[in-house]
């Protein structure tokens, strides 16, 4: 699952930091905002693999916070100490890891490909997800999918990676789920009436 680092606010004006594992961007938004957290940052700083199980650090409610809040410290050597040297190198990695031009246009093939293959999005996303190398770009996509399988559009899950997915690509996204989605229910109708 990915990592993330977060900001938040109390109600009291208080700000939290910690790092927690979840599924992806927006469960985590929602969790902080149903705990009565306002998030200030979220950035995702690594992907952990299925081997790496560690116990989730997740808070679940607001008094558990206020208990750990003075002894969160993201940036505490002593903290720092206790990852392994092969993670440290992994967490540094995943977040200087740019997404590049390179990589949306081979997301892209792929995702043409899957698509003229009959595949649905959500098993044309899995598929990509598994062979995509970028750890940053591979939790975007899982991000995505995630929004695709819980019933969104693919392209409004790919609004909150805007700073990734140019407005044009995102829009051609739009165009082409709602069209093929209007095709769908045209010719459902028409088939009604004769």
């Amino acid at each position: 699952m990915p990592e993330y680092v977060y900001r938040a606010m109390t109600d009291k004006g208080l700000v939290v930091k910690n790092r927690v594992e979840e599924a992806n961007k927006q469960s985590l938004i929602r969790r902080l905002k149903h705990n009565g957290l306002t998030p200030i940052q979220v950035v995702q700083v690594g992907y952990m693999s299925k081997k790496q199980k560690r116990t989730k650090k997740n808070i679940n409610n607001i008094e558990d916070i206020m208990k750990t809040a003075n002894s969160t410290n993201i940036l505490n050597n002593n903290a720092r100490k206790n990852i392994s040297l092969v993670e440290r190198i992994n967490l540094k990695l995943a977040a200087t890891e740019q997404i590049t031009n390179r990589d949306l246009v081979i997301f892209t093939q792929n995702f043409y490909l899957l698509k003229k293959a009959n595949f649905n999005n959500i098993h044309a996303l899995s598929t990509i997800i598994e062979s995509t190398e970028n750890l940053s770009l591979r939790g975007i996509l899982e991000d995505i999918l995630a929004g695709v399988e819980g019933g969104d559009y693919m392209y409004t899950t790919m609004e909150y990676y805007s700073n990734v997915f140019p407005y044009i690509y995102i829009n051609m996204i739009k165009v082409g789920e709602l069209s093929r989605l209007s095709y769908k229910f045209i010719t459902t109708s028409s088939s009604l009436f004769r």
